[in-house]
C-alpha cells in the first residue's frame, strides 16, 4: 500500500471547495493508496506525472515506487489544471 502526501497547491485548492467536493476528491485519492495507477501517464512537458479524472476536477500526481509514495502535485479544474 502506498502513503500519499500533498503539495501545498493541492492543499490549497481543496480548502477553496464546498466540503462535497472535497469528500469526494479525497475518497477518489485514497484509490490510489491500492492502485496508483489508476489515472492516465501524462506525456510531453508533464511527462512523470499522472493524471486522475474526477468529474470536472483533475489531480496531477507522481509516483515514487522505490518508497511506496504518490505526491499529489496539483488539483484543479479540468479547463484549467495543465496551464
Amino acid at each position: 500500500m502506498y502513503d500519499i502526501n500533498f503539495d501545498k497547491n493541492a492543499k490549497d485548492f481543496l480548502k477553496k471547495l464546498k466540503r462535497g467536493d472535497q469528500e469526494f476528491i479525497l475518497k477518489r485519492i485514497e484509490l490510489l493508496k491500492e492502485n496508483p495507477h489508476l489515472g492516465k501517464r501524462l506525456a510531453g512537458n508533464l511527462f512523470g506525472l499522472w493524471k486522475l479524472r474526477i468529474d470536472k476536477f483533475r489531480v496531477l500526481y507522481r509516483i515514487f515506487e522505490n518508497k511506496l509514495l504518490i505526491v499529489i502535485i496539483d488539483i484543479g479544474h479540468r479547463k484549467n489544471i495543465y496551464e
